[in-house]
């Protein structure tokens, strides 16, 4: 690995913009040089982000892309790892690479390779992206060829063990609409279908069974945990006319936003700093993290099909317990997703991405700074700071019971750290 870093450091610094049009034979033309070179994590965030405004633009879901983006993840380390002779085994290969060959132009190549096979009909946007990208790499023409060779390769290694993986299934596959007391229906105030159900099929990365962490069921109507739930998000999760204080609702507001956003984006912040071959492994791992959580709440949700508590506040005469009185008019604070309510997916989400932190750091008592809604920041110390506040802002907006936010928390911290501990690990463990 020495070698093949001191190889390298013989073409940085030559400052070649290439636009790259690379196929068999490899040719290569060199343009003016670019405005601005692109190295280390930001070459990943490049296009790891790129893929959300791709799907987007199809449109598709935001979760079908998520897994989409997790494969170019994969991509993209594997790209890196065999460029630089990295000491980690990879997700589906490791290539041969060139001595000297660009691992930046590897990774490019591999997201690149990826999103032209996830996103067919956006051909003209992903190479003017790619032209662009490859343009701004600072390494000979050589060392740029080699690392295409290499990301081409490992990309397609990567879609080929993706191959059957149910990302591409219909969104409503999985779902068997339900009625009655307990069963989610869709809500207020759009009353849309159900959100993705065929995520709950999806292959989760580095383990086979989306299965593999779901809970017990969400407790009997009639129980004292959900009678408990139900008055606590009665009052503090309405709309208007409540116990909830200007802070928690300025909590539950910078929750908001989508948890697999928010989360992907913390993943990435956290990548900043890192050398390239250990911010491709972070944010693989770590977006991985983010997807797996999803893929297991998701066959949680279907699995259960629990109501939200607007139907359930609405409804509380139906249920047969006596201690839920019903509000045929009540609303949440925060409008409610489109999809049942066991378990919370923002606590599994945040609590898998903290797991896999806890196992990455060796403690789960670090500084974290994390962008919520509108851009605002908070700051915390801890791990369970957060798993506690994350749960709180789902309560006090009114869409989750608290037992599911415990139990999301549960869920993803098993996750992310099995997550962590048995993808891409180092090749000595």
């Amino acid at each position: 690995m020495s070698e093949i870093r001191r190889a390298r450091t013989l073409f940085i610094g030559i400052p070649v913009a290439l636009l790259m049009t690379c196929g068999p034979n490899r040719q290569v033309t060199a343009q003016a040089p670019a405005v601005s070179a692109l190295t280390g994590s930001a070459v990943l965030d490049d296009w790891g982000t790129r893929f959300a405004s791709l799907g987007a633009s199809v449109p598709e879901n935001a979760l079908r892309t998520q897994v989409r983006t997790t494969i170019a993840q994969m991509a993209m380390f594997d790209a890196v790892n065999a460029v630089l002779d990295g000491p980690y085994r990879p997700f589906a290969s490791k290539p041969l690479s060139a001595l000297g060959a660009s691992p930046e132009a590897a990774a490019i190549r591999a997201a690149y390779i990826v999103a032209l096979n996830e996103f067919p009909t956006k051909t003209a946007t992903i190479q003017s992206a790619y032209n662009t990208s490859i343009g701004r790499i600072v390494a000979t023409p050589e060392a740029i060829a080699d690392g295409i060779v290499v990301g081409e390769a490992a990309a397609n290694a990567v879609l080929t063990a993706r191959v059957g993986d149910h990302r591409d299934d219909p969104d409503l596959e999985g779902y068997t609409p339900g009625s009655g007391p307990g069963v989610w229906i869709p809500t207020p105030p759009a009353f849309a279908n159900p959100q993705t159900p065929f995520l709950q099929f999806v292959q989760p990365f580095g383990y086979s069974d989306p299965a593999r962490f779901r809970p017990h069921a969400p407790p009997a109507l009639d129980s004292r945990t959900y009678t408990i739930d139900y008055n606590e998000s009665r009052d503090l999760g309405r709309a208007t006319e409540t116990s909830r204080t200007a802070e928690q609702s300025a909590t539950a507001l910078f929750w908001s936003p989508s948890a697999s956003a928010l989360w992907s984006a913390n993943v990435r912040s956290m990548a900043s700093s890192m050398d390239l071959l250990t911010a491709a492994r972070f944010e693989a791992i770590g977006i991985a993290a983010v997807t797996n959580a999803l893929i297991g709440c998701w066959d949680a949700k279907y699995s259960y099909m629990f109501w939200r508590p607007v139907t359930a506040i609405r409804a509380g005469d139906t249920d047969g317990n006596p201690e839920t009185e019903p509000d045929p008019a009540w609303a949440p604070f925060i409008v409610t997703p489109s999809h049942p309510e066991y378990p919370a997916a923002h606590t599994t989400v945040g609590a898998s991405v903290l797991g896999f932190y806890t196992v990455w750091f060796g403690t789960d008592q670090f500084p974290l700074a994390f962008k919520g809604n509108g851009g605002a920041v908070r700051y915390y110390t801890n791990v369970r700071e957060i798993h506690a506040e994350e749960g709180n802002a789902r309560v006090w907006g009114g869409m989750h019971w608290r037992n599911s936010t415990e139990v999301g928390t549960d869920v993803g911290s098993r996750v992310g750290k099995y997550t962590a501990t048995h993808l891409l690990k180092p090749l000595d463990d």
